[in-house]
């Protein structure tokens, strides 16, 4: 029953998307592809906005009434087929319902497995969706203060609406997602071409494999940052006539962009170079000689608001924050250098041993992508005699790399903690971002140099003759069969992948915390202190594991865990605390519980002033 509440609030949520689409595809004449990564991205900033000022829920239920309200008038006004008519339901556009419905249904009952969603990625969505705030400087639960909440507003606005968990936190990221790949579609001209969607959905799902580090059954935004970045792309490729309908509608996209993460500035900055490119394009080809760059750069500005805001407030409200990648401005002139030459020799030997590894999955996407793209080049230059821009857009983005992983290693010297930078914490992570933006690039470079190839370009009327002979279009069907068979089989991979991951969560850290504790949806707690026992047998103690799972499904911001003891110092130790959780009942914890409890040990939690009579709790 709470499931299919569930099911019911999401079509809620999607129609009310719906009504805002319409809006802008029918008055703002906004292209398809780009309408719904234009209205999630401007729902995201709204909400961003509402938090800053402190009005989180009113706007939520403000815009998702909005949407409600719009889509009941243009269906009374008849206006709703401006927005969509027969030719919504394109066999792409199925496509992408058919797999974001599986992609649903898989995510909308999943569970967090990945340490870094308790670090942070779903305990200040699961913070904001509680107290209707955003974290301030006296949210001891939310250690990354400085963090920025770009993608996090929109997880809230979905979770606001449609209800909290684990499962709708990932599927409002998936939504993003989604409407990041739709955007990408954009690139292709003539959308009856089933090839070209083939092509650029294998390319899309290819990255999917080399996100396995960074999968969306997390809410981890390493895999946010390249989508978004190619759906700006998408979207001002697919506005090839307006460019200022093209500024408003990247305007958000970009915006968004930018407080995603902190490194996504650089893939906002990816954006922007793209867009100023386009200005000049539609510059040089206008023979009125319009503001185009001045365009450009104003839409620029105003994307970098959000971010400035962004600084402003951590400034303000976490003075004395010192996260380890700080918007702080004003402080990066004062960094200070906390490693050796020593240490910082070994870290840039270490960077540059792990970067050029095949063993590195980002690695190997490198090395073949850039094979591929090779290949396809010179085929199409010597054997079919066709000029592409396939190798300018390659050689610029192996640049972007270079420049990208110039700046992890900076970050590593500079910001990365010392014992985190001496093991490249989070180099996979880190890097995937990357190299899946240059999946996507060249794939979208690809497609539209093969559809600017056929011999017979198709327009919206359709001519008679769409191939230049029976054998090329036999090749044509072949290909697209191939392609979409390729691309269909990678994509149930995924699904099988997450779907087994889902299966095996009842063995996985999380969950048995959580069958411990449940899942807390209170004020936080701040005052009560917990300690967790483990024997550490998968180094869940060791590596600050636990105590994140127990914070985020207790909700409590002291929570500590133990894995080895001696009578006299446990019994100071535990006397801290004012609750005891046993996770695991092993021999050594059942003779302690024995001896000073008369209890068995079994798992559970335990009230300290209770349970050890000797333990006196300070202050109380």
């Amino acid at each position: 029953m709470a499931m299919l509440l569930t099911l019911l609030r999401l079509t809620a949520f999607l129609l009310s998307a719906v009504g805002y689409v319409a809006l802008a595809r029918a008055y703002w004449k906004i292209t398809p592809r780009a309408s719904y990564i234009f209205v999630f991205s401007a729902q995201a900033l709204i909400i961003y906005f509402a938090g800053l000022v402190g009005v989180l829920s009113y706007a939520a239920y403000a815009l998702f009434g909005g949407g409600i309200v719009l889509l009941v008038a243009l269906i009374l006004n008849k206006k709703i087929k401006l927005a969509y008519n027969a030719s919504s339901l394109s066999a792409i556009n199925l496509a992408f319902i058919a797999v974001f419905g599986a992609i649903t249904a898989s995510l909308i009952d999943t569970f967090f497995v990945h340490y870094d969603n308790f670090s942070h990625w779903a305990v200040v969505v699961k913070y904001m969706l509680v107290t209707d705030r955003f974290p301030d400087a006296a949210s001891a639960i939310i250690d990354f203060k400085s963090y920025p909440l770009g993608s996090s507003s929109f997880l809230y606005y979905v979770g606001r609406i449609v209800g909290n968990g684990e499962g709708v936190m990932l599927v409002g990221q998936a939504i993003l997602l989604f409407a990041g790949f739709y955007a990408i579609f954009g690139v292709i001209r003539d959308q009856k071409r089933f090839l070209l969607a083939a092509l650029l959905g294998l390319g899309c799902s290819t990255m999917a494999y080399f996100n396995i580090s960074i999968r969306i059954n997390n809410l981890l935004v390493d895999f946010l940052l390249p989508v978004l970045a190619l759906a700006a792309i998408g979207v001002l490729l697919v506005e090839r006539k307006r460019f200022f309908t093209a500024c408003l509608a990247v305007l958000p996209v970009l915006g968004l962009l930018a407080i995603v993460k902190n490194t996504g500035v650089f893939f906002a900055l990816l954006g922007y170079v793209f867009l100023l490119y386009r200005s000049i394009q539609f510059q040089n080809a206008d023979a009125k000689l319009r503001p185009f760059f001045w365009g450009a750069l104003v839409t620029i500005v105003l994307s970098l608001v959000p971010l400035i805001l962004w600084s402003a407030h951590t400034s303000v409200a976490f003075p004395s924050d010192a996260g380890k990648f700080s918007y702080d401005f004003q402080s990066i002139s004062s960094f200070a250098l906390d490693k050796t030459p020593d240490q910082i020799s070994y870290i840039v030997q270490l960077f540059l041993y792990t970067a050029t590894q095949l063993s590195q999955l980002p690695t190997l996407g490198f090395v073949i992508f850039n094979g591929v793209a090779i290949i396809c080049f010179l085929i199409a230059r010597f054997v079919f005699h066709k000029k592409w821009k396939l190798m300018q857009t390659l050689l610029l983005l192996d640049l972007a790399v270079v420049l990208y992983y110039g700046g992890i290693l900076v970050m590593y010297i500079l910001a990365m903690p010392l014992d985190e930078a001496l093991r490249l914490a989070g180099f996979d992570r880190y890097a995937s971002s990357m190299i899946l933006f240059l999946i996507g690039a060249v794939t979208m470079r690809l497609t539209m140099d093969l559809e600017n190839s056929f011999y017979q370009q198709q327009g919206d009327r359709r001519d008679y003759r769409a191939f230049r002979s029976l054998a090329s279009k036999n090749t044509y069907q072949a290909a697209t069969v191939v392609l979409s068979l390729a691309a269909g089989l990678i994509l149930l991979s995924e699904l099988n992948g997450m779907n087994s991951n889902r299966d095996a969560y009842h063995d996985t850290l999380p969950a048995r915390v959580s069958a411990l504790t449940g899942d807390n949806w209170h004020a936080p707690d701040n005052d009560t202190r917990y300690l967790f026992y483990s024997s550490d047998k998968d180094n869940e103690v060791s590596s600050y594991e636990l105590p994140y799972v127990g914070r985020y499904f207790l909700f409590a911001a002291q929570v500590d865990a133990v894995s080895q003891f001696t009578d006299d110092a446990f019994m100071g130790q535990i006397q801290t605390y004012d609750k005891f959780a046993i996770l695991e009942s092993t021999p050594a914890i059942r003779t302690y519980m024995k001896a000073h409890a008369n209890l068995p040990g079994d798992v559970g939690i335990y009230d300290v002033r209770e349970t050890f009579p000797e333990a006196v709790i300070p202050g109380k």
